[in-house]
Parts: C-alpha cells; sequence; structure tokens
C-alpha cells in the first residue's frame, strides 16, 4: 500500500464523525468519514485494504455490530474499533463476538487510542490483545468462561 494507512469513520452523527476524522488523521492515517452502515459499504466496496474502522454502536440503517461483521468477512486483517457508549458487558462481548479488536467506550477513549496508534502502531493494536477502552484507561478483554455442561 502506497502513502498513508487507509482509516475509515462510521458515525451518524457529524461532530463525532469530525473529531474521530481529525483524530486519527493527526495520527498519520488518510481518512474517509461517512454516517451510515451503507455508506460504508459502498466507500469498501471500492477498497482492496483497509487499515482500521472506527464505528459507532449505533447507526440509522444497521447496527454496529452487523457493519463489523461485514467489514472483519471481507477484511480480515483490519483493526476494527467498536466505539459505543454502552459500557455494559454483554454489548462489549457481543462486540468482540462480531470481530472488533478494540472496544472503545464514548467520549473517555478517543485520546487513549490516539496515543496508542502514535505510540504503537496500528499493528500492535490489530495483532495484540483484544482491548477494552473507557473511563479506567484500557484493559485486556477476558471473556467470561462458561462452566462444561453436567
Amino acid at each position: 500500500m502506497n502513502g498513508a494507512p487507509l482509516a475509515l469513520v462510521v458515525d451518524d452523527v457529524a461532530a463525532n464523525r469530525e473529531f474521530a476524522e481529525r483524530l486519527l488523521g493527526g495520527a498519520r492515517f488518510k481518512v474517509t468519514a461517512v454516517g451510515t452502515g451503507k455508506a460504508a459499504l459502498q466507500v469498501c466496496a471500492g477498497l482492496s485494504e483497509l487499515t482500521l474502522a472506527l464505528i459507532d454502536m449505533k447507526l440509522p440503517d444497521m447496527t454496529g455490530l452487523e457493519l463489523v461483521a461485514h467489514l472483519r468477512e471481507r477484511y480480515t486483517g483490519s483493526c476494527l474499533v467498536v466505539a459505543s457508549m454502552y459500557d455494559e458487558r454483554s454489548m462489549i462481548e457481543k462486540a468482540f463476538a462480531a470481530g472488533c479488536n478494540i472496544y472503545l467506550v464514548k467520549p473517555h477513549g478517543f485520546m487513549e487510542l490516539f496515543q496508542r496508534l502514535l505510540k504503537d502502531g496500528v499493528n500492535v493494536l490489530r495483532n495484540g490483545p483484544l482491548l477494552v477502552i473507557d473511563q479506567y484507561g484500557p484493559r485486556q478483554f477476558k471473556p467470561i468462561e462458561k462452566p462444561p455442561a453436567v
């Protein structure tokens, strides 16, 4: 890939989209920002590679989880970040099950994500442990192990 790595921001709120676009641009990404899942899929139809996607959980035409699943299937090596105001264990588990690498709780996690992109690079985030970034900082996601059926 020539030039800056590609990032996609998907958020239906223009102010959030613009903030994330500036943030990722500051981390040296070439950023495309859209407001719907359908627009994201249209953008991706022309991309053979996508380095990073920052996806809002609630979109007007599909859930962020549906979009993550689509993107994970198409771009197996991408770093997928779900951004949400929902700080609930069940939602976090669903996001990781759909294929995200990082679950970011709005608004707390954005600066931590930015700092990690600058310090470690996207490859470390993409290939490292699954992360939750919330008001307490980053932590490794550990799924709850279910006891074996008797």
